[in-house]
């Protein structure tokens, strides 16, 4: 049953790689939070290569690692800059002044942009201290009075949301990206409010299929914490799309960019969870919603190394990354044709 299902998926793939694939009938965003509740699936990466595909956008960087922010200006970690910490803190503690035109413009810092509308918001070690924080002026709110209480709650849980759109106006933007940490409390939580809809890497691996039901019962469970206190509207985004990261490709002849048997292992489990929780996602067929990547391999690896999309590498550039050569293979073509049909499938 689970082979049957998975068949529409796996010949996409081979449209995909050989370009004949047809665009998905499904709703688009303007707004998107990357997430997993776990750390090395590619959330960073698939924002960074992402943000390169699309013009007048924001991208906010949540993740107090600052990997992202990094990416987009090599000198990030020695240079002292407004953060997205600073637009938020005013919200959790009295006393601070609010920050404003934080945003910076992605081709002053890195060139590969400079034809872009491209700003990215940079992210902050403060952001450590964030959940802390937030849960402390959330159990203030609580105890608020009558309609304090609401408008205390809204402000909090909407206050990247409200920062970001300020921010889109200043900068001229119409899209945002949210690149986010593996934590849900504090940053991860406004990202959910402040966001249309989610986009969400899967690595082929156990840990990241535990952390995918992790998600969805955060999302939807009233136990959970992102359920125990909801702005008066009761926002909650739906899934736009799994992406399955690090995937391999069966080497047999003829197999026409089929995925290799581990793959579809986690292929079948992740369509499995698709089906069964349909109603968190965009649309009601699971087929829209699983996407499958390449493993990046030396590809990532020198974007990485060098803060330059997979986009613009071509096959048979090499760089030394830690005394070890680095080359880009032909397989680079089939990611950068997978890159661009996940973002059709978003803008």
């Amino acid at each position: 049953m689970w082979a049957r299902n998975i068949d529409a998926i796996i010949e996409r793939q081979n449209e995909i790689a050989t370009g004949s694939v047809k665009a998905l009938t499904i709703p688009k965003f303007n707004s998107y939070a990357i997430c997993n509740l776990r750390g090395g699936i590619g959330k960073t990466s698939l924002t960074f290569n992402l943000s390169y595909q699309i013009d007048n956008l924001l991208v906010v960087d949540t993740c107090p690692q600052g990997n992202l922010s990094y990416f987009y200006d090599e000198l990030y970690y020695i240079n002292s800059s407004t953060s997205v910490f600073d637009l938020l803190i005013h919200y959790l503690l009295p006393g601070y002044g609010q920050a404003s035109r934080v945003a910076k413009l992605v081709s002053a810092t890195n060139h590969d942009y400079r034809n872009k509308n491209v700003y990215y918001i940079p992210s902050s070690s403060d952001m450590y201290m964030l959940p802390y924080q937030m849960a402390n002026a959330l159990a203030q709110a609580r105890i608020a009075p009558g309609k304090n209480q609401t408008r205390m709650i809204d402000s909090i849980l909407y206050s990247l949301k409200t920062e970001i759109e300020r921010e889109k106006d200043e900068t001229g933007t119409e899209r945002c990206l949210i690149d986010t940490s593996p934590f849900f409390s504090g940053a991860t939580h406004l990202a959910w409010h402040a966001s249309e809809a989610l986009i969400v890497p899967v690595r082929t691996d156990q840990q990241s299929i535990n952390s995918l039901n992790l998600l969805l019962y955060t999302l939807s469970n009233p136990a959970s914490e992102f359920r125990k206190v909801m702005p008066s509207d009761g926002h909650t985004p739906k899934i736009q799309m799994i992406v399955l990261t690090h995937c391999g490709w069966s080497t047999k002849a003829g197999s026409k960019n089929k995925p290799n048997q581990q793959t579809k292992v986690f292929l079948e489990m992740v369509r499995d969870i698709v089906h069964r929780n349909i109603t968190s996602f965009t649309t009601t067929d699971p087929d829209n919603h699983i996407m499958l990547l390449d493993n990046f391999l030396g590809s990532g690896r020198m974007s990485s190394a060098r803060s330059k999309p997979i986009l613009l590498l071509a096959p048979g550039e090499s760089m030394t990354i830690n005394r070890v050569k680095t080359s880009v293979n032909q397989s680079v073509t089939k990611i950068q044709s997978q890159l661009k049909f996940i973002s059709s499938c978003i803008w």
